[in-house]
């Protein structure tokens, strides 16, 4: 027997299926080809775009306004660097439980919220906005 048909995770009907007794239907060629060319497209387009803006955009301007490029030794030190990110990845998952890894991650996301919704909220546009708002009758900021 497969062993994904035997995973009670993966919502087949074999596993005794969801609680609502409702299944999914099963996965097509075609549905899974779909998904995994929607996937690389999402993936290469703003790829494309963004090297082809930062091309139109290097054009316009001076060698000395040129950001800066990488160095054949960056390059080179890439790999090493990249693999030993990797590894310390790896042993970072095999370390650590998976109730501490989803909590270092829900304070992550939860601390880059309030810092980007603080600065949302205190750009001098929106501000104006919030108290152009509040001055006008019968408007309200809901």
């Amino acid at each position: 027997m497969d062993s994904a048909l035997s995973d009670p995770h993966n919502g087949s009907a074999e596993a005794g299926g969801p609680a609502n007794g409702k299944t999914r239907p099963p996965s097509t060629p075609e549905g899974i080809a779909l998904a995994y060319g929607s996937l690389l497209l999402m993936a290469l387009l703003p790829i494309f775009f963004g090297a082809l803006r930062s091309v139109r955009c290097a054009r316009g301007k001076n060698a000395s306004d040129m950001p800066e490029t990488i160095t054949s030794r960056d390059a080179a030190r890439f790999p090493i660097v990249a693999s030993c990110a990797l590894l310390g990845l790896y042993l970072f998952f095999k370390i650590f439980s998976q109730e501490y890894i989803n909590l270092l991650l829900s304070m992550y996301f939860f601390v880059l919220g309030i810092l980007a919704l603080s600065h949302t909220i205190r750009s001098e546009g929106s501000l104006q906005r919030l108290k152009q708002l509040s001055r006008e009758p019968g408007q309200g900021l809901g």
